[in-house]
């Protein structure tokens, strides 16, 4: 299968209703990179819990790069 990408400059998207965010580990993808997946979830339609609303794969050749830091979170 040939690979396809997508180059965009920059990019702003607003979701709205998010009721859970899910962010993976970081995996070994088989092609001598990593890759990691950010899941955003809604209301779901069904009694099956939340439905997937987006999904964004990152990857990268350096594990590193794909690390998530967040801010301290004071309470």
């Amino acid at each position: 299968m040939l690979r396809s990408s997508m180059t965009l400059v920059s990019q702003k998207l607003e979701i709205g209703d998010v009721r859970d965010v899910d962010v993976t580990t970081i995996v070994d993808d088989g092609e001598n990179g990593f890759v990691r997946s950010v899941r955003f979830f809604g209301e779901s339609s069904s009694d099956n819990g939340s439905s997937l609303v987006l999904e964004v794969l990152i990857r990268s050749e350096n594990k590193s790069d794909l690390k998530i830091t967040t801010p301290e979170i004071d309470f």
